[in-house]
């Protein structure tokens, strides 16, 4: 984000520290938080994605998790200018990922990148093994080096059965950085959806001004 310090109100970011840890049920949990906040207007964007995905795939995803219908801008040849146009509208805007966070997509740019240039905030979406702390610290600082803002570290499939440590352990991620730790999601819950995945999200807290 530019360097100003204030939260772009209509757009938020969501990347994985790597792929696989969850990025795309993490999106769909924000999309589902935002609604159940009494936000109709949340739509989940996706502006870039790996060669080898299907278009149709991780925003199929989210709105087979939240009800939610969400646009496939990757194909298009200014995907940032159409999120800034929904934000515009008064939307608020859930863009997704893909694949890690420093991850090169499109035009030389990694999703830290995207996400300066939106002027968005930008949550970090880790996994839950011992060594996701050193990683996700990493993380958090190569996204400030882009010029992104990073408002949040959530943890993605949190095991079943998991000791109090594997649960507390993206808490040392926030005292390492600053960054806030919003919530884990269990392992799993992408196979939910409707009330169920409703329910799975309560775990995550966002900020108030978002």
């Amino acid at each position: 984000m530019a360097m100003g310090g204030k939260v772009a109100v209509g757009i938020v970011v969501v990347a994985g520290l790597s792929s696989g840890v969850g990025k795309t049920t993490a999106a769909a949990a924000l999309v589902r938080v935002l609604r159940d906040r009494g936000n109709d207007e949340v739509i989940p964007v996706k502006v870039a994605r790996l060669a080898q995905r299907p278009m149709e795939g991780d925003i199929g995803t989210i709105e087979k998790l939240t009800g939610v219908k969400g646009l496939d801008f990757s194909a298009e040849p200014d995907p940032i200018s159409r999120v800034k146009e929904l934000s515009d509208q008064g939307k608020m805007v859930v863009v997704e990922g893909s694949g890690g966070l420093s991850v090169i997509l499109r035009d030389n740019m990694t999703i830290a990148d995207i996400a300066a240039k939106l002027d968005a905030p930008l949550v970090v979406v880790s996994g839950m093994a011992p060594g996701a702390v050193s990683l996700a610290v990493q993380a958090v600082q190569f996204a400030r080096s882009c010029g992104a803002r990073v408002i949040g570290v959530l943890g993605g499939k949190l095991p079943a059965g998991a000791d109090l440590r594997t649960r507390l352990i993206l808490m040392e991620v926030s005292k390492a950085t600053g960054v806030p730790f919003i919530g884990s999601l269990n392992d799993g819950v992408g196979s939910l959806a409707g009330e169920a995945f409703a329910e799975a999200t309560k775990t995550i807290f966002l900020p108030e001004d978002l």
